[in-house]
């Protein structure tokens, strides 16, 4: 495609890939807001003093457990910047990895689309990416996978030049992560598709050089282990929410949206190109890259499987959309460029108001996520407090945890011996999981689980309502004491035993709660909406409600109002507080709740029928 020359650019055209790099830098640096990023920074501080395991050392149930940790080199290099900076420098570099992500896909695209073009796939392609811009491996895999394609572009355009650089990338990749097989797949295709001799000569090392990790051919092929946790063949597994299929009933949000816009534009793009190259004959057919296009099918069919991979198909997949683009662009002739002004100062325009609205938070406030730009670690998220208060109350091991807490509680460990559960699906076989998953609803299961392992002491992260009512049946029992609990996450201790234990809890336990109080009455931002802020109260809220504490209930709901949430938000929370004083028979503060959802939603049957009855 030949590019647009100096009188063709504008301030506008030469600003939209710079403002679409500012958008990813604004998605990029954000508050450590994952679980299983401290899993991986356990396993890190593990490896750094002891060595690569070969089974299990994070948890007290599977110890017995092959540990097949294909990204120890990341969870070791994370542990290092975390000692070396804290949280705040991992938000640091993990921006700077993927805002460089970001950069290397302008680079792949900008050649076949120009400035414009190239940066509105771009800013599509971050709209995608951003919901895995998380402290995991994905922030070494995503440019590790644009850097091999880079490779692959230069050599299929000059005879394999280059194409040695495919070695070291490949033998750093799977000493990182288990997504190496998709730059494995890329080359494979690339091969496939190039006669190049000294690509398939360096494509065949990139390949061996895989064996040299840990684990040999074991390390190799266990990234088809980890495709049976999202392949639906353990439907166990689906009950984890990013192994969903994106066309899932309960799956949404920008990232879904913008990746259903980014499958339907790349694969008409593609078979448009196709078809054009076919009616010029068959050798500019050939010539269209066919490789690259059986390494798009593949990530169009990875996307389909889950939500965890859909960025890969956008960053991945970026390049022969761009490809394909530029056919249909020059076919379109000098009329495709009228646009190319005025699209360049909306995206300029765009990314500028995107880029503000995700730094002071409304951005995922629209998007019903909990995350926050900045550095360091999201408020109100992981059980920090609870963990602090275990360790000086000196909690009983063994530990019962649900699968959310565990990564935090893996990295703290306050009680000692290690987690029931993290996020490490690897390791926790499908019989394990089963019976953890359906722990969470038969009592008596989860008591045969909890004598097999001594469990004395429980912390769950009581945000979803399956913790939370495990936790309300678990005191019903009357086995269990509560004995602390704040926004994240509660404690209980097993009664019979622990007379001692209890006692010094119980001492503890107000100088606690005036912890929690007052992080709960902090003053909120008026300009900034702390999504942190508002998810801890809601699910205190909850939880005192589930507890029995109606009053403590309503007093953080009225809170939660006020911290900004959406008018869809505080309509459902005004007519769950009108339901309550309607049955505890407080009149007038009913009418008053269900008034307000009438002004917010003057068409709501329910709002009516209570004022009407009343």
């Amino acid at each position: 495609m030949r590019r647009p020359g100096p009188r063709g650019r504008n301030l506008a055209t030469a600003a939209a890939p710079l403002a679409v790099l500012g958008v990813a830098a604004a998605f990029a640096l954000r508050k450590l807001d994952d679980f299983d990023t401290f899993w991986h920074l356990a396993a890190g501080r593990f490896i750094a003093r002891h060595g690569i395991p070969e089974t299990d050392v994070l948890s007290h149930t599977v110890r017995d457990h092959a540990w097949i940790n294909l990204q120890w080199a990341f969870d070791v290099a994370i542990y290092a910047l975390h000692a070396a900076g804290g949280f705040a420098l991992l938000s640091v570099v993990s921006a700077v990895a993927f805002t460089g992500t970001a950069w290397l896909v302008l680079r792949l695209v900008r050649p076949h689309l120009g400035d414009v073009l190239g940066a509105a796939l771009v800013l599509l392609a971050i709209l995608v990416a951003q919901d895995r811009f998380n402290v995991r491996p994905e922030m070494a895999s995503f440019p590790l996978l644009l850097a091999v394609l880079a490779v692959l572009e230069r050599a299929r355009n000059d005879d394999g030049r280059g194409a040695l650089w495919l070695v070291p990338l490949m033998l750093v990749w799977v000493n990182v992560h288990a997504l190496f097989i998709v730059g494995a797949v890329a080359i494979v295709c690339a091969m496939a598709g190039s006669p190049s001799r000294r690509l398939a000569i360096a494509g065949g090392s990139a390949l061996a050089v895989t064996l040299v990790n840990p684990y040999g051919w074991r390390g190799v092929a266990f990234p088809l282990k980890l495709l049976s946790r999202i392949d639906r063949s353990n439907p166990a597994f689906q009950s984890i929410a990013e192994f969903h299929s994106p066309f899932a009933p309960d799956v949404f949000g920008v990232a879904v949206n913008a990746y259903k816009a980014t499958l339907v534009l790349g694969i008409a793009a593609v078979l448009s190109a196709l078809v054009l190259r076919w009616r010029a004959g068959l050798r500019r057919l050939a010539a269209f890259d066919l490789g690259g296009v059986a390494f798009f099918a593949a990530l169009v069919a990875l996307s389909v499987l889950a939500r965890r991979n859909l960025a890969l198909l956008a960053l991945g997949g970026a390049p022969m959309i761009a490809r394909s683009g530029a056919v249909l662009v020059a076919s379109a002739g000098e009329r495709g460029r009228r646009w190319e002004r005025p699209l360049a100062a909306g995206l300029v325009a765009g990314s500028l108001l995107l880029a503000g609205l995700v730094v002071t938070g409304w951005f995922y406030r629209a998007d019903d996520q909990c995350r926050a730009f900045g550095t360091g670690v999201i408020d109100g998220w992981f059980p920090e407090r609870a963990a602090a208060f275990a360790r000086e109350a000196q909690l009983p091991g063994t530990l019962y945890n649900d699968l959310a807490s565990g990564g935090y509680l893996a990295w703290d460990d306050p009680v000692g011996g290690g987690v029931f559960i993290d996020g490490r699906l690897e390791v926790y076989d499908t019989e394990f999981y089963d019976r953890y998953v359906d722990g969470m609803y038969d009592q008596a299961l989860w008591n045969r689980e909890a004598a097999r392992y001594g469990v004395q002491t429980v912390m769950l992260f009581h945000h979803w309502d399956n913790r939370r009512q495990l936790l309300k049946r678990l005191i019903d029992t009357g086995a269990w004491a509560l004995v602390y609990a704040d926004e994240s996450a509660a404690i209980l201790v097993r009664r019979q035993g622990n007379d001692v234990v209890l006692a010094r809890a119980d001492a503890l336990q107000a100088v606690w709660n005036g912890r929690t109080k007052a992080w709960l009455e902090r003053p909120a931002g008026k300009y900034t909406f702390d999504a942190g802020r508002v998810e801890g109260t809601r699910a205190f809220a909850r939880l005192l409600a589930v507890l029995g504490d109606g009053d403590g209930s309503v007093e953080e709901y009225h809170r939660l109002i006020g911290l900004g949430i959406t008018r869809r938000e505080e309509r459902e929370v005004r007519l769950s507080l009108a339901r309550y004083f309607r049955e505890v028979g407080r009149r007038p503060e009913m009418r008053q709740e269900a008034g307000r959802v009438l002004e917010i939603d003057p068409g709501n049957d329910e709002a009516r029928s209570m004022l009407e009855r009343d």
